[in-house]
């Protein structure tokens, strides 16, 4: 597994992960990494934001793999929001699938609320608290279990931590309980001075521009296109060309969403079977112009 780490505030993270044509490495990805690369390895001497994240909805607090991490797609709201020292809130105009994202989170939970906890989409954690967990007992942490996505990785995780960075508890930092819903990003900390890989689930930083995450490498076919379109709905081309051009990345950003192609599809459909005229024809031609304009560049 190949792993790139890239760094920003969250929604600039995310950017050059588009531009990169990466996806978010997942908490159990990096866990994975770290064991692999040692204790002394870049990638265990700074934390990094995982692409799952914590919500307070109703009194409790629900965990959220990357498909139902509202903060994703909706990363610059969050980010100006926590560089502003506020709270990012699940109104009812936050939206996954069409449907208030607090709503959403509720119904997955509830589906899922048979299977593992190492399986599930959402973590239904109720009122649980920040907590200390021994390394030598992560596998029963349904926080780190849901995390690592299977006992036996968390296990794994927590012994690497014990015996080869002599680390013998972390802290499980948990969201405190609000009355109005919101979300907070996960963030796991690196492993020297006073962080010890403590499991930052309340994470008000997504403004901080020291932050940083890691991108899997060589992202390819629908999951890639699913992935950059979606960040690139959230942030914008212009975002996407403020990244590459950050980043250093040498790639084009292409300048028309799966939206807007689909219309100008419809147009086209329309005038062949003569249900609109040679007027919408223009439409057609600011889409030839625009791509022989992306060509050029």
């Amino acid at each position: 597994m190949e792993l790139q780490r890239y760094h920003g505030n969250f929604e600039k993270c995310l950017a050059q992960l588009a531009v990169a044509k990466q996806k978010q490495a997942t908490t159990k990805q990096v866990m994975q990494y770290r064991i692999e690369q040692g204790a002394d390895s870049d990638a265990c001497q700074k934390g990094f934001w995982g692409s799952e994240n914590f919500n307070v909805i109703d009194g409790r607090i629900y965990g959220a793999v990357a498909e139902f991490n509202p903060l994703i797609p909706y990363a610059n709201q969050a980010v100006n929001a926590h560089a502003k020292g506020s709270e990012f809130y699940l109104t009812d105009k936050v939206l996954l699938n069409g449907k208030p994202a607090s709503q959403v989170l509720k119904e997955i939970a509830k589906q899922d609320s048979k299977k593992p906890v190492s399986k599930k989409r959402v973590l239904d954690l109720g009122q649980a608290q920040t907590h200390n967990v021994p390394t030598d007992s992560f596998a029963d942490d349904n926080g780190i279990a849901f995390l690592a996505r299977n006992k036996t990785l968390a296990n794994q995780y927590g012994l690497f931590l014990k015996d080869k960075a002599g680390i013998t508890q972390v802290t499980f930092y948990l969201p405190p309980i609000q009355s109005k819903d919101y979300a907070r990003g996960f963030w796991l900390c690196r492993l020297g001075g006073s962080d010890r890989s403590d499991f930052n689930g309340d994470g008000r930083s997504l403004g901080d521009d020291g932050g940083s995450l890691f991108g899997v490498r060589r992202v390819k076919g629908a999951e890639g296109a699913q992935f950059c379109n979606g960040i690139q709905k959230s942030i914008g081309i212009a975002g996407l060309q403020a990244a590459q051009k950050n980043s250093g990345v040498e790639m084009k950003v292409f300048p028309y969403t799966e939206e807007q192609l689909k219309s100008y599809l419809e147009t086209a459909k329309g005038i062949r079977e003569g249900k609109l005229g040679s007027l919408q024809a223009g439409k057609l031609e600011e889409l030839v112009l625009g791509l022989k304009q992306f060509l050029k560049k």
